[in-house]
């Protein structure tokens, strides 16, 4: 399959609006956003990530992955020193960045001084400086015991590369050396504000580093506080700064943690300031990624007025990006691919067929790209990670499988990796449909997991939470889960693919097809549509269409049509869990209809919508509908002439132009 990752429309999108605050013109630092992107498992954010470290690679840039560093036990002191060793990376026709006030204080932090006795600590920090009396030069050995304690603190990540970031000081003279060390120590001090200078003020880091939580947390400010005064001086100070063009990128992938909350409120408090500390603005280009919202931001939101909607970053045609402001903050979320994206990618997929393979049929598509693109969507609604999964598994099957059977038997296939020996096979091996709802629920727990199916039948989590029977034998613990992460359910690729466990369900309770509907239309009460929508999920046509002619002549077209249209987006079930075709299907349920000609079109109108999926102009468009009933909408002749015969047989002149209108929908194909 195609390697698209990275260049989606999104994609694009967000690096075009990082292109230009990445870029520098000489001068003064400007300031920089702070960028928080939102989005699901999923949605595709380490990618992005990826991609944008492979488009800014020229300027001085830093990734770090802060939930794998946290699963590591690595703390701030670790993802601060881990910045200042990418950043200072040496590139062409970039100037070099170094870090000698914050490599001072990295040092003084992790020292092997007394933390009982401070003039001895004092003299013990002067000891270890200053090297002793009998050394003709001051070089890295001299820093050794320095480099030794701060490696103990990091668990050993200094030793192999703090040479890089830490200038040698070598000279012929030891006065030199001195007089060189004592004014890097005064201004790292000068840097973060210290009130002492020399080696009492890096006992004092020293001390704060070993101590109580909070004063760790002071400790780990005037790290960041030194390593952003270095950069300052290097893009406005120092010679050379004219020729530096850009500025550093910073990306942070999982900043939802403790690491990463930390450290994006070190930075904001920086850069704003705090009371008694003046704010200063740096060069770093900061770009997060995070499943949920971080405490940082949480904080920021409850100093507005409203909240902001985030959704607002895009543009209509989701083709240009710019984040939200929310407090010192700017948010965005990362959308699901659209339609044009996904037909983007399918029209590669088709390209990297080999010679000979079966194409769609050119006949019924009309163009294949947009036919595949259509199907594609219909089942993933855009949702990055089921997106590539999907395409992914239509390109593996044989080269002569029909295009029909690839995408009703995508869910089935063997994922991706699955080993092929003989012995594997006598395993059971996870499907694409299996990868995908691990991947999209993996935050569920095992527990959650197993009564997802059930919750899947509802129409909504408002529905199934206020559904007392569709929780029998669940544990209250669980229900509680379920109201914290049960929106996940509704994504339609998610909830497709829990209703095809909730299909495979053995038994009559309601963690099978039947007893979950049921519990959901006792709990329906006087609401006699989402009853008639469970009815028909049953398999009980004929109870829905009696629902829907007895309001025919009662309510005006336009709301009939609305309820039809909610309705037939009801689940259904496969015989034996297999696709099958949309004729045979509709051939099947609708058989000899009975009654009167307005219950015949009824009929034969709801079967038809019911298997196969509606055009974008739909008023449930965004809702679930199956999306591998009709792939090639052979139905849509079907809908179309029984809106004509309602149309007929209507007796208000509004209610006739309000049937033509829906048949009109229907007259073309919706790719």
């Amino acid at each position: 399959m195609p390697d698209w990752h990275g260049r989606s429309l999104r994609d694009q999108a967000i690096r075009a609006y990082a292109d230009p605050l990445l870029s520098r013109a000489p001068g003064p630092v400007g300031r920089l956003p702070a960028v928080l992107l939102l989005g699901e498992r999923g949605s595709g954010k380490s990618t992005l990530l990826r991609h944008l470290e492979l488009w800014g690679r020229a300027a001085p840039l830093a990734h770090l992955d802060l939930a794998a560093m946290e699963r590591d036990g690595k703390t701030l002191f670790d993802a601060l020193a881990d910045l200042a060793f990418q950043l200072q990376a040496r590139k062409d026709d970039v100037p070099a960045l170094g870090f000698p006030s914050f490599t001072v204080l990295l040092l003084a932090a992790g020292a092997a001084v007394s933390t009982r006795d401070r003039p001895a600590a004092i003299a013990e920090m002067q000891t270890l400086l200053q090297g002793g009396t009998d050394r003709q030069e001051f070089s890295y050995e001299t820093l050794q015991p320095l480099l030794d304690g701060a490696a103990a603190v990091s668990g050993g990540l200094l030793p192999g590369w703090v040479t890089q970031i830490v200038p040698v000081i070598r000279s012929t003279q030891r006065l030199q050396a001195r007089v060189r060390l004592n004014r890097r120590i005064a201004r790292a001090t000068h840097d973060v504000g210290g009130p002492r200078a020399g080696a009492d003020f890096l006992v004092s880091v020293n001390q704060l580093f070993h101590g109580y939580p909070e004063q760790q947390r002071e400790a780990e400010r005037l790290l960041l506080e030194a390593f952003l005064a270095d950069l300052r001086a290097a893009y406005e100070h120092r010679p050379g700064h004219t020729r530096r063009t850009t500025h550093c990128l910073v990306l942070l992938d999982n900043a939802d943690g403790e690491l990463g909350d930390a450290l994006l409120q070190l930075l904001l408090d920086a850069r704003s300031g705090v009371p008694g500390r003046p704010g200063h603005r740096d060069p770093l280009l900061v770009l997060a990624t995070a499943r949920t919202a971080p405490e940082t931001l949480v904080r920021e939101e409850r100093r507005l007025a409203a909240p902001p909607q985030y959704a607002a970053g895009w543009s209509a045609e989701g083709e240009r990006f710019t984040p939200v402001p929310a407090g010192r903050l700017h948010v965005g979320l990362l959308r699901d691919l659209n339609r044009a994206e996904v037909e983007s990618h399918a029209r590669e997929v088709l390209a990297a067929l080999p010679d000979g393979a079966v194409r769609p049929d050119a006949e019924r598509s009309s163009h294949s790209s947009y036919w595949l693109g259509w199907v594609v969507y219909t089942a993933t609604r855009g949702q990055p990670a089921a997106t590539g999964a999907v395409l992914d598994a239509l390109s593996r099957f044989p080269a002569g499988t029909p295009w029909d059977e690839r995408v009703q038997g995508w869910p089935a296939l063997p994922a991706a990796g699955t080993a092929s020996s003989a012995e594997a096979r006598e395993r059971r091996h996870p499907t694409v449909a299996d990868a995908v709802l691990d991947w999209l629920l993996a935050d569920c727990s095992a527990g959650l997991r197993a009564v997802l199916p059930r919750a899947a039948a509802a129409l909504s989590q408002g529905q199934a939470e206020a559904a007392p029977r569709l929780w029998r034998g669940v544990p209250t613990a669980l229900q509680r889960q379920f109201e914290d992460q049960g929106r996940a359910v509704y994504h339609p690729v998610v909830r497709f693919l829990l209703l095809r466990q909730l299909e495979a369900g053995a038994g009559d309770g309601p963690g099978s097809w039947n007893g979950a509907h049921t519990a959901l239309a006792d709990a329906a009460g006087d609401d006699e549509r989402t009853a008639a929508y469970h009815e028909l999920a049953r398999d009980r046509l004929d109870a829905a269409v009696d629902w829907l002619h007895g309001r025919f002549h009662t309510v005006p077209a336009e709301r009939w049509c609305d309820d039809l249209a909610r309705i037939q987006r009801a689940p259904a079930r496969r015989p034996g869990g297999r696709p099958e075709s949309a004729r045979a299907r509709y051939t099947r349920l609708v058989g000899t209809p009975w009654g009167d000609e307005e219950r015949q079109a009824v009929t034969r109108l709801l079967a038809a919508g019911w298997i196969t999926a509606h055009p974008r102009s739909d008023p449930y468009a965004g809702d679930y509908e199956d999306p591998l009933g009709d792939p090639y909408a052979e139905l849509y002749a079907y809908i179309a002439d029984e809106f004509r015969t309602l149309r007929r047989l209507t007796r208000s002149e509004t209610d006739r132009d309000v049937f033509k209108a829906e048949a009109v929908r229907y007259e073309r194909k919706p790719w």
